[in-house]
């Protein structure tokens, strides 16, 4: 009893170790996209440094809900590549010591990072992502969507400013728009001011003293498509948040707010407010926040199998493993959200398939290394 003790304490700390490196090696790889996908959405321009830690702030507990699992899995087959190469695994069967010796503290470990996750995801990534959109529209509502000095697009329309004056003021602006697939407009302006509405996410250009032309002119008379004005307003979405009023995308409401939503829609009630008319897009993310989480102890599961039939060996092999099942998994879940949303199939079946395959997967492989014993 004292030895199976001493074992699970060894491999848990040979796990976690692995397990900590491998967080060290996915959080950039998380990261980096979320900071350019998300600087791009809501900032669109440099932002001070107290901004910029805010922006760390909320991002790395999002990050952190999708590096751990990958952390995981990485770990355990790194670890078990090492026990593995080091004749450690063989030592244990050898002694006696059975396939639960090795698989029950690695699920238990698995579990405890499956818990962690479920708090990530379930309670902490909607908030974070609710403060995103704050912070994002805070830092517009000061400014920072209007840079000079560069061409910064915003859908199918782009602006450069030559110089921000004080306040509002702006200098030298060029506006093209091709929105209309029919005419595309661009407007020159001596100067003007801008103004942001943080409700609707659209900016909003009042400009002085320019030209507005017409692309392309039909009847090859440029002139005759040529317009000057001594003032010209314009508004439209500044921020890629979809339609207007400025809703709220699924991932930033919480569980209650899910809920919610469903009961609304089947009330017959189509508010303005709701992201999406259809209830199945909620269901599905309620499903998606419960499964995806679970995706640790199964990984311990399936990577505590492969490890007593000696297929890890080394280091090298087991981070193949990891990335062979990480994106199997991820694809395959990724595909019943999509099948879910599309109402192909029902989200409650669709989402929780991709963990029954694995633990199906995870619990055949393991009784089958009884038979190898």
């Amino acid at each position: 009893m004292t030895a199976t003790r001493t074992l699970s304490r060894y491999l848990v700390v040979e796990v976690a170790q692995y397990t900590a490196i491998g967080l060290l090696a996915a959080i950039p790889v998380v990261l980096i996209p979320n900071l350019f996908d998300r600087a791009e959405e809501f900032l669109g321009a440099e932002i001070a440094l107290a901004d910029q830690l805010d922006f760390a702030r909320c991002i790395l507990p999002l990050v952190m809900g999708y590096a751990l699992p990958i952390a995981f899995l990485f770990g355990l087959l790194l670890a078990i590549g090492r026990l593995d190469a080091d004749c450690e695994v063989t030592a244990m069967r050898a002694s006696g010591l059975g396939p639960a010796a090795l698989a029950l503290p690695i699920c238990v470990f698995g579990a405890i990072v499956s818990a962690a996750t479920a708090y990530l995801v379930i309670d902490r990534e909607p908030h974070f992502k609710r403060e995103l959109v704050s912070l994002g529209l805070r830092l517009a509502s000061q400014g920072s969507l209007i840079q000079e000095g560069r061409f910064q697009s915003y859908g199918d329309r782009t602006i450069f400013v030559r110089r921000r004056g004080d306040g509002r003021r702006l200098e030298g602006v060029m506006l093209s728009d091709s929105s209309s697939e029919a005419r595309s407009l661009r407007v020159f302006a001596e100067a003007g001011e801008f103004s942001f509405d943080p409700a609707s996410g659209r900016l909003r250009l009042s400009l002085e003293d320019g030209d507005l032309r017409i692309e392309p002119a039909p009847s090859g008379t440029f002139e005759d498509y040529r317009i000057s004005f001594s003032r010209f307003e314009v508004d439209f979405p500044a921020l890629q948040r979809g339609a207007e009023p400025l809703r709220q995308h699924i991932d930033e409401l919480g569980l209650e707010a899910l809920r919610d939503a469903i009961r609304r829609i089947e009330s017959g009630d189509r508010g303005r407010d709701l992201p999406y008319r259809n209830p199945l897009i909620y269901s599905t993310q309620i499903q998606r926040m419960f499964a995806l989480p679970l995706s640790p102890v199964l990984f311990a599961l399936v990577g505590s199998a492969i490890g007593l039939r000696g297929v890890v060996r080394s280091r090298s092999r087991g981070l193949l493993l990891a990335l062979g099942v990480f994106g199997g998994y991820y694809a395959l879940f990724a595909y019943a959200q999509d099948v879910a949303r599309e109402g192909v199939v029902a989200p409650r079946l669709a989402i929780w398939t991709p963990n029954a395959i694995l633990l199906v997967v995870g619990a055949a492989l393991l009784l089958d290394s009884r038979r190898l014993r």
